[in-house]
């Protein structure tokens, strides 16, 4: 086995072993710190392609090339390009509020029924305020858990 010092391995890691090496307290510092350190990383990158998406749509080297309103440049695609912008944006605002959950102590808790979330569907979608089985149930899909 190679030793892989990633957060997020170190905090599956820690989910695994529980109570055996590592008291509770000390396992969840631990969960905490690995989601943390993901969760910046995870708002480091898509921060870099908001701006680097922001800078293709300023500069022109987005779809089109033809000026538009405001500097603004046109695209074939119509909207296309303002909505990855915003949906980049969006992602931005949801990690952000992810932190500010993981500071006061309530990230990785499922606001439905107060379990730990899964480090997996974390690691899909690192601002999920559910667990699958909650979120499904929210959908109207039932889900089990």
């Amino acid at each position: 086995m190679v030793d892989d010092p990633s957060p997020v391995r170190n905090a599956v890691a820690a989910e695994v072993i529980g109570s055996g090496a590592m008291d509770a307290d000390e396992s969840e510092r631990s969960r905490r710190n690995g989601l943390g350190a993901m969760l910046k990383e995870r708002r480091r990158e898509a921060d870099a392609r908001y701006r680097q998406a922001l800078a293709a749509q300023l500069s022109g080297a987005a779809a089109g090339d033809n000026e538009g309103v405001h500097g603004w440049k046109a695209s074939r695609e119509g909207g296309s390009d303002l909505a990855v912008l915003e949906s980049l944006d969006r992602t931005v605002q949801q990690i952000d509020a992810a932190l500010e959950r993981l500071h006061a102590g309530r990230y990785g808790v499922c606001a439905g029924c107060n379990e730990a979330i899964p480090i997996a569907r974390l690691q899909a979608l690192p601002f999920a305020t559910q667990c699958v089985s909650c979120q499904a149930k929210r959908e109207g899909r039932g889900g089990t858990r």
